[in-house]
């Protein structure tokens, strides 16, 4: 990798960034403020956060139908507060989440068990704070014995972004890493996966060969959303929101 730039990280830290021009990854030299950066597991400045979670629940009910693994179980890891899963369960989804670094606010005991395997894991907004993704990756799939991830990160195409682009994140020291759509492919080929792009900041890496029609309707922002109004309907009956009450409140009233 070639160093390329360098920038304030946290006000403070004068950082290097590198990039590798043959497989796209653009990255910071060692991350030694890490651990400032995580003093709050959620960056202040991440006004998005409830909005982004609302949005990416119903990009997975969409998702998951297309691949037809919707009665399957699901994890999200680097979960945060665990909005996203109580929004999948919401929605009759059998979701958990897991984040070591953060408290789990909104979906408490819906945590994975140690033998835990998941159909397919969620990643979002999670990518961009790994320092080797070809480490995480391996060791998630593996852990959760999985196939399947969907995730997000916000790619960019040649050439380098100019200092500028939000996405660095400077002020929050946060995001370490970033990527061009093939480095992302490169990463699912080593991991004898398939790549799909969805959008530039969504995409899935598997073993599932998508068929045809369901290529047609997730990758067309058009016809995804018509899907999703049938996929809604289909699924309305299905919450779980009740009935993990009663499971939470049978939970308190044994703890007594």
């Amino acid at each position: 990798m070639e160093s390329v730039f360098s920038a304030t990280v946290l006000r403070k830290h004068k950082v290097t960034y590198y990039y590798c021009e043959e497989c796209g990854l653009l990255k910071t030299e060692k991350p030694y403020w890490l651990d400032e950066a995580y003093q709050e597991a959620i960056s202040d400045t991440d006004t998005g956060l409830v909005s982004r979670n609302v949005a990416n629940s119903a990009l997975l009910e969409v998702i998951l139908a297309g691949l037809s693994i919707e009665k399957g179980k699901f994890l999200d890891v680097a979960g945060g507060y665990g909005l996203l899963t109580r929004l999948m369960r919401d929605k009759g989804f059998d979701c958990y989440t897991t984040d070591k670094y953060c408290r789990n606010l909104f979906a408490k005991t819906f945590e994975p068990s140690p033998q835990f395997a998941a159909d397919a894991l969620f990643a979002f907004e999670v990518l961009e704070h790994v320092e080797d993704p070809l480490q995480f990756l391996g060791e998630v799939f593996n852990q959760y014995s999985c196939k399947t991830m969907i995730f997000s990160t916000l790619t960019f195409a040649y050439p380098i972004p100019s200092k500028d682009w939000w996405y660095y994140s400077f002020e929050s020291g946060q995001h370490i890493t970033f990527y061009q759509p093939r480095t992302l492919s490169l990463l699912a080929k080593r991991l004898e996966r398939n790549y799909y792009m969805l959008t530039p900041a969504l995409h899935i890496i598997t073993c599932i060969d998508i068929p045809s029609i369901s290529r047609l309707i997730l990758f067309n922002k058009y016809f995804r959303k018509l899907y999703s109004i049938y996929v809604g309907c289909k699924r309305i009956r299905l919450s779980k929101t009740w009935d993990d009450h009663l499971k939470m409140k049978e939970r308190l009233e044994s703890s007594d």
